[in-house]
Order: structure tokens, then C-alpha cells, then sequence
């Protein structure tokens, strides 16, 4: 059985597709969706995975990862730790600490 779920449609647009319905003899709306998404999606979708800007052990932090995150957090994992030192709308500087090694970069948000 197939899986729902639950878009709000403009009252306009669903009146327009409402008479595109009735014009083709198509039984519900979801019909006319996948009737007209077959014959204009003709190109097989690709999922691109955002790069990591670094890893930590293994875990890979993203720009968005790094957008989300605030002021104090730690990403750790063995002997590596990055902690957020300061993050605005433009960037953030990071601590990275490895053993006894400490470092600290800034990355600006474009």
C-alpha cells in the first residue's frame, strides 16, 4: 500500500487542477499528479551529498552542520575535539584540539 501525505495547494491552483481532472476523465488528483509528473520528469534525479568540510575521527561536519550549531558546542570522537568558540551570521571560529595540539580557524559563511 502506498504511503500519504498531507501538501497545502492554493484554493486557484486546485480549482485549475479540479478542471484538468474533469477534462481528462482522471479519477482522483493524485492520477493527474502522476500522469503529468511522468511525461515532464524525463531525467532520473541525482542525491548530492553536501562535503564535509572536516571530519572529526570519522564523523564528517558539514557547512550546514556548522550553520546549526552554537556557540559551545563540541563535536568529539577519540583524541580529536572541535569546540564552537564564537558563531555568528558570518562565520565562526573553531578550536580544534588533537592530543596536545590546539588550533583555531575561522570559517566564513558565504
Amino acid at each position: 500500500m502506498s504511503e500519504y501525505t498531507s501538501i497545502k495547494i492554493r484554493k486557484d491552483l486546485n480549482e485549475k487542477m479540479q478542471i484538468i481532472k474533469t477534462q481528462n476523465n482522471y479519477k482522483s488528483i493524485n492520477e493527474l499528479l502522476e500522469k503529468t509528473l511522468d511525461k515532464t520528469v524525463n531525467e532520473k534525479l541525482e542525491v548530492i551529498q553536501e562535503q564535509a568540510l572536516f571530519y572529526v575521527g570519522e564523523t564528517p561536519i558539514t557547512w550546514t552542520t556548522l550553520k546549526q550549531s552554537q556557540t559551545g558546542d563540541t563535536w568529539s570522537q577519540g583524541n580529536e575535539t572541535v569546540t564552537v568558540l564564537f558563531k555568528d551570521k558570518q562565520g565562526a571560529f573553531l578550536r580544534f584540539k588533537c592530543l596536545d595540539e590546539v588550533a583555531v580557524e575561522y570559517y566564513h559563511f558565504i
